[in-house]
């Protein structure tokens, strides 16, 4: 590979170690092919930047899947023939999803409300578009990650901003929030950007104020395996019977690494409604659907992957503690609160007189490192003035990224308010 601007490679930087995920401590995390991220990682990651950039952006991890999922798929496709599935996934995926909550979601899930997706961010447009009609009035959180606004902006409804009390979404800011023409709430649970995490009291709090102002309350639930700390995680999947008639949209690729798999699901309030939910957006015509294959991976993740994932978790946190230290020394930047879900840093850089597209731009311009600008389109109004930044590499990587930043953001802040040259981070992305 060829490198400029003096930096090393990410790559060499990684197999340096002995193993590269050393800061975790343990080998079932296995060390990344840096080769094939280059030409697989899209969405603003290794695949979509120069050489010589280390990618913090999509949080999609760069750490290599665990074991047991390639085992499963191995021995599935082995087996030559790929047929169609069940419209709603196979049985195994639904009773897998449904356990998964029991465990470790404190919710209490039948299989049959179980819906398999083509990830969840079809899930949450498809739950959008089914609930949802033109001019309807939706709450959501701000700054969100942009995919819960969209979905419901897609589907002809009007935004509802619910503000932040000091980094956390009230219930009494929910109900500051509503009007007469209120339909829905959508939330992000764990919170994407900011890493929020609400106690189960506060799920049962803020679902009994969507139920009391009858309101349809969709929660996205994607993050919900990367809760750090061992904290507790509630879905408002156990409120489906209230009021709200909660729906859940879940995902596989930020606490298992399978986003080019494409495997999410929805838990609708009931049986019945996930037939209707079926039926209404195609899946019983083939419209929709998952590939048997990512469900076989997808069950394998959720049932035999529960050492990886708590090998996953503890290097998340040792990387957010890493980094927030680190990040927090450099002049203009704070971040109040350690995020306690998610793999992501969101802080803030308004005291260094830039904006956050100036600055993302000039960080990937001088530190060839690239984050995500807390601008509107990706999160909302309310993220303006902050920078998200991604941990779920090595320490290797994370460590090269943050010195790169450090020994460049004396010129950084230096230039003053002044826009460099384009570096193309302003391409299109599927998820952030």
């Amino acid at each position: 590979m060829n490198h400029t601007h003096g930096h090393s490679s990410p790559r060499r930087d990684a197999e340096a170690e002995a193993n590269a995920c050393a800061s975790a401590g343990n080998p079932l995390l296995g060390t990344p092919d840096f080769d094939a991220l280059r030409t697989r990682a899209h969405n603003l990651r290794w695949a979509t930047v120069a050489a010589d950039v280390i990618p913090l952006t999509a949080a999609d991890p760069d750490l290599p899947v665990a074991s047991p999922i390639i085992d499963a798929i191995t021995a599935y496709v082995r087996t030559p023939h790929l047929s169609y599935g069940p419209a709603a996934g196979i049985p195994e995926f639904g009773a897998a999803v449904a356990r998964h909550f029991k465990t470790t979601k404190d919710a209490t899930v039948a299989s049959a409300r179980v819906i398999a997706t083509n990830s969840a961010a079809s899930g949450i447009t498809l739950v959008a578009r089914h609930l949802l009609k033109s001019g309807d009035e939706v709450v959501v959180q701000d700054p969100v990650d942009f995919l819960v606004a969209e979905s419901a902006r897609r589907a002809g409804a009007t935004l509802r901003f619910w503000r932040a009390d000091a980094g956390r979404w009230t219930a009494e800011g929910l109900r500051a929030a509503i009007t007469p023409a209120t339909r829905a709430v959508f939330v992000c649970s764990p919170h994407n950007p900011v890493g929020a995490l609400w106690t189960p009291a506060e799920v049962s709090a803020i679902a009994a104020v969507a139920s009391e102002y009858q309101l349809i309350l969709v929660s996205d639930e994607v993050w919900s395996d990367v809760v750090l700390d061992g904290r507790p995680f509630r879905s408002f999947a156990a409120h489906a019977q209230e009021a709200c008639r909660a729906w859940v949209v879940y995902g596989l690729s930020k606490g298992f690494g399978l986003a080019g798999l494409r495997i999410g699901a929805v838990i609708a309030p009931t049986a019945t409604d996930a037939e209707q939910f079926q039926e209404a957006q195609g899946f019983r015509h083939t419209i929709e659907g998952v590939s048997t294959v990512s469900q076989i991976a997808a069950i394998a993740a959720l049932e035999q992957c529960g050492p990886w994932l708590q090998a996953f978790l503890a290097h998340c946190a040792a990387q957010r503690d890493f980094a927030r230290r680190r990040l927090c020394a450099l002049p203009g930047v704070e971040l109040a609160c350690a995020p306690m879900g998610t793999f992501v840093l969101f802080f803030k850089i308004s005291g260094t007189g830039l904006s956050e597209e100036v600055l993302a731009e000039r960080i990937e311009t001088y530190a060839r490192v690239r984050v995500v600008p807390g601008s509107p389109r990706w999160f909302g109004a309310g993220a303006a003035g902050h920078i998200r930044l991604s941990l779920a590499t090595t320490r290797a990587v994370l460590d090269d990224a943050l010195t790169r930043i450090e020994a460049a953001w004396p010129t950084i802040v230096a230039l003053g308010d002044r826009r460099p040259a384009s570096t193309g981070s302003e391409a299109e992305i599927d998820d952030v």
